[in-house]
């Protein structure tokens, strides 16, 4: 059994979507992925004592009903931002670590240690939580649970977890206006901000705005101005 230390979360962590997925904020819906569609080959695969046909499928089956909801303690990552919002043109969203969202149903959050896993008798679900040193730039949190065959990966949430949404630098403004429009009719009141490129500081920074849907365009246009 692996022992993952405890450390003090974060207020907010982010999480880094593709242009696509304004789906989230539509339908108030995250989904808890299963390590085998991790782009890591060796992701949660834990080194083990027991090297035969039987470990291995114990492995594979803990990997296959495990759902991990991966986070990032920043929101300013280049390589995030390329990686995972399609080149500057997705967005992120911060949630909220002070709500009961995190600790609900069985889920365990806690901050990856980029170091090999421990060597382990059984497989065992806290080695989701130990990655290669080779991803350490992504500063990960991961929220875990088991999932029943039968289950749903989409978890719902509540209006409230969602405290950021930081549109990339290069997201269409049809988007932009797509995203504050659900959140408007969904009374949410997150804080909004605009993903920068800073020459001088060589890094990305993300300035605060006001956005408003404009009330002229039919969902498709917004307005914002410094905050």
């Amino acid at each position: 059994m692996i022992t993952v230390p405890k450390t003090p979360r974060p207020p907010t962590l982010y999480k880094y979507f593709p242009p696509e997925r304004a789906d989230i904020i539509r339908d108030l819906r995250v989904r808890f992925s299963p390590p085998s569609d991790f782009n890591d080959t060796f992701d949660t695969r834990s080194l083990s004592q027991r090297v035969s046909p039987w470990a291995r499928a114990a492995q594979d089956s803990l990997r296959n009903g495990l759902g991990v909801l991966c986070l990032a303690e920043r929101a300013d990552v280049h390589l995030m931002w390329v990686n995972y919002a399609r080149n500057h043109t997705g967005f992120v969203l911060g949630f909220r670590t002070d709500l009961p969202f995190f600790d609900q149903d069985g889920r365990t959050l806690g901050k990856v240690d980029y170091n090999p896993p421990p060597v382990l008798s059984d497989p065992d679900e806290n080695g989701c939580f130990y990655k290669s040193p080779d991803w350490n730039y992504e500063d990960e949190w991961r929220c875990v649970r088991r999932f029943r065959k039968s289950e749903s990966r989409l978890v719902e949430i509540d209006p409230t977890l969602v405290a950021e949404i930081i549109f990339g630098w290069l997201m269409e403004p049809g988007n932009v206006a797509k995203i504050t429009s659900c959140a408007e009719r969904l009374k949410m009141s997150p804080r909004y901000y605009f993903s920068s490129p800073s020459f001088d500081q060589q890094k990305f920074v993300n300035i605060p705005k006001m956005v408003v849907p404009c009330e002229y365009c039919d969902g498709y246009g917004f307005r914002s101005e410094d905050r």
